[in-house]
């Protein structure tokens, strides 16, 4: 089966949302807002060179927001014939009349959805390459990483899973505002975790690559650093306890910058689940820091023209220079705190209203190689996985307690692998402490695309034996 027989569905969701549109007229109504979107999934699980897993799912549908006197009635459906559409409409309407009414239920206003330039443009967003590859083709490109990754070191002694995954999506979005507009994006990601032994001890690592086509993939390069970063924990011992300087990886990095973005979500603040709550203003890094939410980034995986309200996509600076500038926010929550939307309406699809979620979140890298970090640091903990964060976060108190393994540095060399590490900290502390920060930026698909280089961090906890 050849993914080449897609068709793009844009004028087709569209030509659905305009018919809508024409059928709420006839309602009475405040405001509406119609969001289609398709979506075409492939996910290939290969296992000693056997298809384990192959699952494909194809999904359309709509999801119509009515907003009645300060209330919203949601209803979605799939089926997008005329009476199942005219079916859903009346379902939103009546849902807008029992629901609770929020004052801050209301559309974006129409500065917030006004495109004055195209900021990122389809030609960015979807590769036509990826049409061209089968199944097959999937199928072996999963094959070949399973054998690269196995012929990187002899002491790679198998290879847990691969697995492949990629997607076509499009969506439009229309309002009673005068927004109307559509875009599409595709998506590619290969992931790989591999073991390795020595004597009696053996150990996994594992990586991945991701772009917007399987040809934007550097299959070399993710089995290399998977392999890698499994043979540099053999032999690992458990260290002392202590107050040490810790390097992270990028990829250890970015898990800690989930936890920043999440904890500057307008929904988390609001509730009172952020450590960052009434600290806009104040500085909480001890560096000058950027990080920036960047909906418009060309290379972002989760890049897009507007959100998921049609609210316009932008470069949103969350912290400069150390100091909180501002929250993550859709519509409502902006309302709540009588401010404008940054943009970041996320919705999982049409089956669900528009949530608090990040872009391309990142922390903006420096000029300062991995080397001139391991050399600043002299003697520490570098980090290369970590288990357990997000079971291991509080995210009122923002106390961290997460296990850790890596190899302790003397003198700016790696001496010897560590493991059974278990490192303690607190969002803000973790902040504070940042001492450097690399050039190396890497970038990680979950819940957004998030991106950080290596980071220098002085003085964590850490309990060992």
């Amino acid at each position: 089966m050849n993914n080449n027989k897609y068709k793009i569905r844009g004028e087709k969701l569209l030509s659905i949302c305009k018919d809508a549109a024409a059928r709420i007229n006839k309602h009475k109504v405040d405001e509406f807002e119609i969001f289609t979107a398709s979506s075409v999934e492939n996910e290939i699980e290969i296992f000693k060179e056997k298809v384990e897993k192959l699952t494909f799912s194809d999904s359309i549908g709509i999801g119509i927001r009515i907003f009645n006197d300060k209330s919203i009635g949601y209803a979605y459906t799939t089926v997008l014939e005329e009476d199942s559409i005219e079916d859903c409409i009346e379902r939103a309407v009546y849902n807008s009349r029992v629901t609770a009414k929020e004052e801050y239920n209301f559309l974006p206003s129409a500065e917030e959805t006004a495109i004055k330039e195209k900021l990122i443009s389809d030609d960015l967003l979807f590769r036509e390459s990826l049409l061209e590859y089968s199944i097959e083709d999937k199928i072996a490109l999963a094959k070949k990483l399973e054998k690269l990754t196995g012929s990187k070191d002899k002491r790679v002694v198998d290879i847990e899973s691969v697995t492949y995954y990629d997607s076509i999506y499009e969506t439009v979005v229309l309002n009673s505002s005068g927004f109307c507009d559509k875009y599409k994006s595709t998506g590619s990601m290969i992931y790989v975790n591999a073991i390795s032994k020595e004597g009696e001890d053996t150990s996994t690592g594992d990586y991945f690559g991701c772009g917007r086509s399987p040809s934007e993939i550097n299959l070399n390069e993710v089995a290399e650093k998977a392999a890698e970063r499994s043979v540099s924990i053999l032999g690992a011992e458990k260290i002392k306890s202590g107050v040490v300087n810790v390097l992270m990886d990028p990829v250890v990095s970015n898990q800690f910058m989930g936890i920043i973005a999440d904890s500057v979500k307008a929904d988390s603040v609001q509730k009172k689940k952020s450590v960052f709550r009434d600290k806009i203003g104040e500085k909480i890094f001890s560096i000058d820091v950027n990080i920036f939410d960047d909906g418009t980034l060309p290379e972002g995986l989760s890049s897009m023209p507007f959100d998921g309200e049609g609210v316009i996509k932008g470069k949103t600076g969350v912290f400069e220079k150390g100091y909180l500038k501002t929250y993550l926010y859709n519509t409502f929550t902006a309302r709540k705190d009588n401010t404008f939307s940054t943009g970041n309406a996320a919705r999982a699809s049409y089956r669900s209203t528009p949530e608090v979620g990040i872009s391309n979140f990142y922390i903006e890298p420096s000029r300062n190689s991995f080397g001139k970090l391991l050399k600043d640091m002299g003697n520490g903990f570098y980090v290369i996985d970590i288990i357990g964060l997000h079971a291991g976060v509080n995210p009122i108190s923002g106390q961290i307690s997460v296990g850790a393994k890596g190899l302790w540095i003397n003198n700016g060399k790696p001496s010897h692998p560590v493991k059974e590490v278990t490192i303690a900290t607190d969002i803000l502390s973790f902040c504070k402490s940042i001492k450097e920060i690399g050039s190396d930026i890497k970038f990680t698909p979950s819940g957004g695309y998030i991106g950080s280089p290596s980071l220098l961090v002085d003085n964590i906890a850490i309990s060992g034996k």
